[in-house]
């Protein structure tokens, strides 16, 4: 989800029962976040939520946001602000402090012909792309596709639970938690982070070799520590090579 980005804040100090969200901070949370009339699960950071509601694969743990750099909906940060660690939290999110009133005329009726380059049977839900635009199937019927180019998630009234599990304060910990935002596969114990200023140096998991778009991934990671870490010039990634026994 994304929001509007706000200024950032000075570094906090403190112990970890002192510290207190602010704009700036690197928050690791779990979240869930649920539509008020249905129940219907749509992020969720706990992986026994996500069971629950039928969802497949998926990497679970807390998350990383950088309050107020858009990376949560902003009307989500706002609430954010002055929790602490440990704290729980439960609010509504109505259609202004979410996706929208739902627009009417954005619901147009497209001959079927349109779609029959799509390699896959059209049914409701579908997401498809028309003119560019990205919308999804919601009836077909004589021959015509119904498609709904609003948020699926406009006019509705949101739940979300968060708990702060984390305020980082150290630097390295704060590189490392964006690289593993950016880059699922790296844990703590695989990904191994150098800080000296003006240099960040990163080994990345080995299997992080074969991963498509490997280094549009790294450029992300370099392009968020310059924003974010005060001082950087330079983030340098490290391949290591070990030479097999035998």
């Amino acid at each position: 989800m994304s929001g509007e980005e706000r200024e950032g804040a000075e570094p906090q100090t403190g112990t970890e029962e002192e510290l207190r969200v602010a704009p700036g901070s690197f928050v690791e949370l779990d979240l869930l976040i649920r539509v008020k009339d249905t129940g219907e699960l749509v992020d969720s950071t706990i992986e026994e939520e996500a069971r629950k509601a039928g969802w497949t694969g998926g990497n679970f743990r807390p998350r990383l946001t950088i309050v107020g750099k858009g990376y949560l909906l902003k009307s989500i940060e706002d609430e954010l602000i002055n929790m602490k660690v440990s704290e729980h939290k439960v609010f509504e999110l109505p259609p202004e402090r979410a996706f929208g009133a739902r627009d009417p005329s954005k619901v147009r009726v497209i001959p079927l012909r349109r779609f029959k380059d799509v390699d896959q049977p059209l049914t409701p839900g579908m997401r498809v792309i028309v003119d560019g635009r990205e919308g999804y199937i919601r009836s077909i019927e004589s021959g015509r596709v119904q498609v709904d180019f609003n948020h699926r998630l406009a006019g509705k009234t949101l739940v979300s639970e968060v708990w702060i599990r984390r305020i980082l304060t150290d630097e390295r910990d704060k590189i490392l938690g964006v690289v593993k935002m950016l880059f699922p596969e790296a844990t703590d114990q695989n990904t191994h982070v150098e800080v000296s200023k003006p240099e960040v140096s990163i080994r990345l998991p080995k299997e992080s070799r074969t991963v498509s778009g490997i280094q549009l991934i790294k450029q992300s990671i370099a392009r968020e520590i310059f924003e974010n870490i005060e001082g950087v010039t330079k983030v340098t990634f490290v391949d290591e090579y070990l030479k097999e026994e035998g």
